[in-house]
């Protein structure tokens, strides 16, 4: 097998990885939402100049430990990093399903966001399984140029 049929199967394998887990994803955004709304709802943050300086950073907070206001900065930082990535990737898969006719979004759904398996689309399409595993290399091999930056995410 070739170096670039072995990296084609990679990058596939990720894709598929992203398109099952894309529920999984928008769920997580709104859960990294509350805990980040629960851990910070008293800090602000504000970006000052003063005379003399090239700016500051200035944070303000109601709890009275300064190492708990840091090390709960951190987790916020953490938290919002991880959230900026699942809706980088759910928005990327959203965007990539537009290139897609309806019949191939519709098979990406039951596949992928409804975990349909290969007999069940048959069934579901009207195809034999082996027409559900060509359609699904060509689908794959569509969304690999769209989704191809969010695998290694």
């Amino acid at each position: 097998m070739s170096k670039e049929n072995n990296e084609a199967k990679r990058l596939q394998r990720k894709i598929e990885k992203h398109l099952k887990n894309y529920h999984q994803y928008k769920i997580g955004i709104k859960n990294l939402r509350l805990q980040l709304d629960s851990i910070m709802p008293n800090i602000t943050v504000a970006y000052e100049v003063r005379d003399g300086s090239v700016g500051t950073f200035i944070i303000n907070s109601s709890t009275e430990k300064y190492a708990i206001d840091r090390i709960e900065s951190k987790r916020a930082l953490d938290l919002n990093e991880k959230m900026e990535q699942y809706q980088l990737i759910v928005d990327c898969i959203d965007s990539a399903l537009l290139g897609l006719d309806e019949e191939e979004r519709k098979f990406v759904e039951s596949r992928y966001f409804s975990n349909f398996s290969a007999k069940k689309m048959a069934v579901m399409l009207g195809y034999g399984e082996s027409t559900i595993f060509h359609k699904r290399l060509s689908i794959l091999e569509k969304l690999q140029h769209s989704l191809r930056g969010i695998a290694d995410l």
